[in-house]
């Protein structure tokens, strides 16, 4: 666990998730995702799910997203993201370098309609408190949202405490490749 000192602000806990998840080596990234993803499976048979494309050194859930008809999030420049479903293998790179797929392609799935989302996480605590990258799409898109939120990361990404406020959405697991909290 990584212990943060009172002091500390999001900026900072971000950067200590951050260098944590780096000094992972390629195999441990790679063996740690085969596991949290053997754990995924249960909650997903026969479900609508929202996945997410690896981006940096997120835990890689490309194989949910190859084993299931997954929607995927969009973002959008006025804080915005959608869930759209790839159609075709149409996918396009956002302003920030993350692979979506192609809304003027996709099929747009409804929040209201997905089953489970699968989060991805910058830091977590043993309260499920997400710690993500700053731009607030996931906490707007899962304010309201019924889903089953499962947030997905590798136990070195762990916090004592994350600092969160008022807009910060719990999620109601975490999944890494040690426990499920």
């Amino acid at each position: 666990m990584l212990h943060t000192v009172k002091m500390m602000n999001k900026k900072e806990q971000r950067l200590l998730c951050r260098i944590a998840r780096a000094k992972l080596s390629d195999t441990e990234k790679k063996e740690y995702s085969k596991i949290i993803c053997e754990k995924l499976l249960p909650y997903l048979e026969d479900k609508t799910i929202m996945s997410y494309c690896p981006y940096n050194e997120e835990v890689d859930v490309n194989r949910i997203n190859e084993l299931f008809d997954v929607c995927l999030p969009v973002t959008y420049p006025d804080g915005l993201m959608e869930a759209i479903k790839p159609v075709d293998n149409r996918y396009i790179f956002n302003r920030l370098n993350i692979k979506e797929p192609d809304p003027a392609y996709g099929i747009k799935v409804d929040k209201k309609d997905i089953d489970v989302i699968i989060v991805p996480l910058l830091g977590f605590d043993e309260r499920r408190n997400r710690l993500g990258h700053g731009k607030g799409y996931y906490d707007r898109f899962l304010k309201d949202c019924k889903a089953l939120k499962i947030g997905v990361a590798f136990s070195i990404q762990e916090l004592d405490e994350v600092i969160t406020d008022e807009n910060d959405v719990k999620l109601d697991m975490i999944i890494t490749e040690k426990e499920v909290h």
